[in-house]
């Protein structure tokens, strides 16, 4: 299914970490939702840390920071390891958004279709007219 803007915004929002390696840290401290971890030197090459951020706005502005200072860096933006990104981002590459709609509308019918055999029981004739026939459909079998 084709993905809608909520789709995007919600895979945005909760499910991308944008990790950005550096040689070199800030020397002025940095702001609140930023997890600094130590890197191996023989897996990432040249960079010492990485910073992971999980939100957009304060990964542009960390960028623009470093771009600022001059500080050598690269970017990755990866898919979090969250329980709920199955449930997000569907691995079939379907929309949660279109999902929802789908299984609103179906318990809306299965909500009417109760609602009209309840009204139907309700009438005394055709209950009569239903137990008279199964007994004769049991009698013939």
């Amino acid at each position: 299914m084709q993905q809608t803007k909520l789709d995007h915004w919600l895979k945005q929002r909760f499910i991308y970490e944008t990790h950005i390696f550096t040689l070199r840290l800030p020397e002025e401290g940095l702001e609140r939702g930023v997890e600094v971890q130590e890197v191996e030197q023989n897996k990432s090459g040249d960079y010492r840390h990485r910073l992971v951020i999980r939100n957009n706005k304060l990964a542009e502005s960390l960028i623009a920071e470093l771009r600022q200072r001059q500080i050598m860096h690269a970017t990755h933006i990866i898919e979090g390891n969250n329980w709920y990104n199955k449930h997000l981002a569907p691995c079939s590459g379907g929309s949660f958004t279109y999902q929802w709609i789908i299984r609103f509308l179906g318990f809306v019918i299965a909500c009417i279709g109760a609602w009209g055999i309840y009204q139907l029981m309700q009438n005394e004739e055709l209950v009569s007219t239903l137990k008279s026939t199964w007994e004769e459909l049991k009698g013939g079998m």
